[in-house]
């Protein structure tokens, strides 16, 4: 019966692709992959108001990722425009910093005294950024002010850091890992980085506007497109595709993909539905999404 019905699909795909195609749209402004009830729901709410973060891709914040140099100088200079401080750019003398969005960011921490850089010539801007190096950056983003209180943290261990971790537990802006660790050495999460701008701004509260009943459930597309890259699908058609599968929770999606989900006339529409979208445009590559669907 499958066998039928990829036979017949795939006539379909040969139809579709003579008769052209149209490209989906869509966009997000909350995170599916972020739960009301989360100890860092709020503060990722707040990036959001204040325009600081827009997210990984459509729906998704990916609070579990790490966070790279890049990235959280670039949060540095958003919260420095969102506090009506007005930061200027400037030239950097690093040469492996080389996306465009980075490049005004990067300039205003390096004339600021925010970073020197990884060498005189490079700021690593892909490597992720530790608990230990993050703490010495919003330190020396705030002033580097200084405290009569000691930290609790056996674990810190650098001189450089030392001034900064005992600030941010001082202000409240860190408990630690546990009562006496901090692990400065490891990567933060963007979970993380949003706690503690959130707690450095003194814990804004960002009220919700009340949705209408209709309002569909907001999802985050990239963990549907990491299944349909589990099946065998490119990283540019699961993320083409993957908007379509929203409507069905992710159980639903990986049944299906596991050929252990009946085919029925709603699954059939929506595979009709991607390739008149032309996420697949070759009638090979068509074929393999036949497989994993059907």
């Amino acid at each position: 019966m499958r066998l039928v019905l990829r036979c017949a699909i795939t006539a379909l795909a040969l139809t579709i692709a003579a008769t052209g195609l149209t490209t989906p749209a869509g966009a997000a402004d909350t995170f599916g992959d972020v739960d009301a009830d989360t100890w860092y729901s709020q503060p990722v709410a707040w990036l959001v108001s204040e325009g600081i973060t827009t997210g990984t891709s459509p729906g998704c914040f990916s609070p579990s990722e790490q966070v790279t140099r890049g990235q959280i100088v670039t949060f540095l200079f958003r919260l420095d425009r969102a506090r009506g401080l007005d930061p200027q750019p400037t030239d950097h003398p690093f040469t492996d910093v080389v996306r465009d969005y980075q490049q005004a960011p990067v300039g205003w921490a390096y004339a600021e005294g925010i970073t020197t850089g990884t060498t005189s010539t490079s700021f690593a801007p892909d490597a992720p950024v530790t608990r230990g190096d993050f703490a010495v950056l919003l330190w020396r983003y705030a002033g580097r002010p200084t405290t009569t209180h000691a930290h609790p943290f056996t674990d810190v261990t650098r001189a450089y850091q030392q001034g900064a971790i005992a600030w941010m537990a001082d202000a409240g802006i860190t408990t630690g890992t546990s009562a006496t660790t901090f692990t400065p050495d490891g990567a933060m999460t963007r979970a993380e980085a949003a706690a503690f701008f959130h707690r450095f701004m003194n814990e804004p509260i960002v009220v919700a506007v009340a949705a209408a009943s209709t309002t569909e459930p907001v999802t985050c597309v990239a963990e549907y497109a990491a299944l349909l890259a589990g099946v065998g699908l490119l990283p540019v058609e699961a993320n083409c595709v993957a908007p379509f599968l929203t409507g069905l929770d992710l159980d639903t999606v990986a049944a299906i993909l596991a050929g252990e989900h009946p085919i029925d006339s709603e699954l059939i529409s929506l595979l009709s539905d991607i390739l008149s979208a032309g996420c697949i445009p070759t009638i090979d590559r068509q074929a393999a999404l036949i497989r994993a669907l059907l």
